[in-house]
C-alpha cells in the first residue's frame, strides 16, 4: 500500500504552496493533479470497478500529501433487489464492497444518514470537524470520530440527462475523513472538492454499465445478455444450439385469476415462480423468459455432454416440484388458492437469436423442439402428473436412465410419429 506516515517532498510542499493561493478552477494545472486527473479519465474508459478506481485514487491524493485515512463512494443502480452500490476505503486496509437492498431503505443508518440529511436539503457539500465535536448526529460519522477520526467532508454529484440534472437523485455520494490531528487543509479540501467530480464521472461510466448487465441479465438471462452486449443485436443473427428444454407452466392459473385480485395474483405467481428459478440457475439452467403463467429454461450441452445437461435439468425440475408442494401445503393450511406446476423436459436444437421488427426485437429460442415441449406439457394434466421427460431426453439422460418410467407412446400435434414420454419414478 501507499499509504505509509511520512514527511512531504518537495514536490507536495510546492503543490500545497501553489493550491494554497490557486483557486480550484486553475488546479488542474499543476502536474500532479493533471497526472491523477488523466489516470482517472483512462479508468473512466476502462469502466474499472468501484473499487479499483477508488483505492487507485486515495491512493494517488495520499502521495500528493491529502490525508485521507478512509473513503467512500456510493450510487443508485437499478436492480430487481439491490437498490445501491458502494465501496469503502481504508489506508492500510484496502477496499470492501457494500450492497443496499431496498428493504434497507427503513433502517436506522440509511434514515440517520448524513447524505439523507443533504439531500433532504439539497446540500450539496458537507464539512464535519470531528475534532472539535463530542458527539456526531450521524451513526456513521460517530463511529468514525470513535475510531480518531478528525475531518469528515461529504459531497454529492449529481448526474443529468441532455445538460439537465435529474429529479430521481441520480448520482454518486462521496465522502473523505482523516485522521490528521489538523484535519483537512484549505489546500486538501480545495483538492477535494475539484477532484470528486471528475472521480464521479469516471464511477458514472462503470454505473451505466453494471445497470445495463443488471437490466439485461433481469429481463433477458446472462447468456442472452452477454451475446447483446457482444453487439448481437440485428435482426436476424441467429445461432443453432443445441440444449436441453425446461418448458414449466401453471396448471389452474387462468380459472384462479377469474377469482381472484390484481395484485394477489402477481404475487401468487412470483411465490410459484421462486420455486422454480432459483433451481434452474443453480444447476446451469438458464431461464430465457417468462410465458405469462409459464417459464422457458435452456440447459445448454456443454462439450456435447448431454448426460450432465439432462441430469442437472432432471435435478431441478425435481427440486422444483419439492418446493411447490411445500408451498401449496402452506397456502392450503392458510385457504389460499394453490395450483400446479407442470413440467416438460426435452432436447433438440434450438434456434437461438433475435425474432422481432425492425425496431422491436426478442432474443428468443425458436424452432420445432420448442413446439413438441409445449404439445408434450398438453399431457400432464391429462395424466395428472407434474414431470414430463420427452423420447429424446430419455436416450440422452444415462446418467439417470434408473429414474425415469415410461408411461406410453403417444402422438403428439404436429410431429409425425409417436413418441415415448416418461416421467420421474417416485414423484
Amino acid at each position: 500500500m501507499r499509504t505509509e506516515e511520512r514527511s512531504p517532498t518537495m514536490a507536495e510542499a510546492q503543490l500545497a504552496a501553489i493550491a494554497e493561493r490557486l483557486p480550484a478552477s486553475e488546479l488542474d494545472r499543476t502536474p500532479e493533479v493533471t497526472a491523477i486527473t488523466d489516470w482517472i479519465v483512462r479508468q473512466g474508459l476502462l469502466r474499472v470497478d468501484f473499487g479499483t478506481l477508488l483505492e487507485g485514487f486515495c491512493e494517488r491524493m495520499v502521495e500528493i500529501g491529502v490525508p485521507i485515512w478512509r473513503g467512500y463512494v456510493s450510487a443508485r443502480t437499478l436492480h430487481p433487489t439491490v437498490r445501491g452500490t458502494g465501496c469503502s476505503w481504508r489506508a492500510g486496509e484496502g477496499t470492501q464492497k457494500e450492497l443496499y437492498i431496498h428493504e434497507e431503505v427503513g433502517s436506522e443508518d440509511y434514515l440517520r444518514s448524513p447524505f439523507r440529511h443533504m439531500l433532504g436539503r439539497r446540500q450539496l457539500r458537507m464539512r464535519l470537524r470531528l475534532a472539535e465535536m463530542t458527539a456526531v448526529e450521524f451513526p456513521v460519522v460517530e463511529r468514525l470520530r470513535r475510531e480518531g477520526g478528525t475531518d469528515y467532508l461529504a459531497h454529492i454529484v449529481g448526474f443529468g440527462v441532455d445538460g439537465q440534472l435529474s429529479a430521481k437523485n441520480t448520482g454518486v455520494l462521496a465522502s473523505w475523513t482523516t485522521k490528521d490531528p489538523r484535519g483537512f487543509s484549505s489546500r486538501d479540501l480545495a483538492l477535494l472538492d475539484h477532484m470528486t467530480p471528475r472521480l464521479a464521472l469516471a464511477l458514472s461510466a462503470r454505473l451505466g454499465y453494471e445497470i445495463t448487465v443488471n437490466l439485461l441479465d433481469t429481463y433477458v438471462g446472462p447468456e442472452a445478455g452477454r451475446r447483446i452486449l457482444d453487439g448481437e443485436i440485428r435482426r436476424g443473427m441467429l445461432q443453432v444450439i443445441s440444449a436441453v428444454i425446461f418448458y414449466a407452466d401453471l396448471r389452474g392459473f387462468t380459472s384462479i385469476a377469474d377469482n381472484h385480485g390484481r395484485h394477489e395474483m402477481v404475487a401468487m405467481l412470483n411465490d410459484y415462480f421462486d420455486c422454480a428459478v432459483p433451481v434452474v440457475a443453480a444447476h446451469g439452467g438458464q431461464v430465457l423468459k417468462f410465458l405469462g403463467d409459464g417459464l422457458l429454461a435452456t440447459f445448454p450441452l456443454d462439450n456435447d455432454c448431454a448426460a450432465a445437461a439432462c441430469e442437472g435439468a432432471l435435478d431441478a425440475a425435481a427440486e422444483a416440484l419439492s418446493c411447490v408442494r411445500e408451498l401449496n401445503a402452506g397456502r392450503t393450511a392458510d385457504r389460499r388458492p394453490v395450483m400446479d406446476l407442470d413440467i416438460v423436459l426435452h432436447l433438440g436444437e434450438l434456434v437461438y437469436g433475435n425474432v422481432g421488427s425492425a425496431d422491436r426485437l426478442d432474443f428468443t429460442v425458436i424452432g420445432p423442439a420448442v413446439n413438441e415441449a409445449a404439445r408434450i406439457e398438453a399431457l400432464c394434466a391429462q395424466h395428472s402428473l407434474n414431470l414430463l421427460v420427452s423420447e429424446a431426453f430419455a436416450r440422452a439422460a444415462t446418467r439417470s436412465a434408473d429414474r425415469l418410467v415410461s408411461i406410453g407412446r403417444f402422438m403428439l400435434r404436429g410431429v409425425r410419429s409417436a413418441q415415448s414420454i416418461y416421467t420421474l419414478d417416485g414423484l
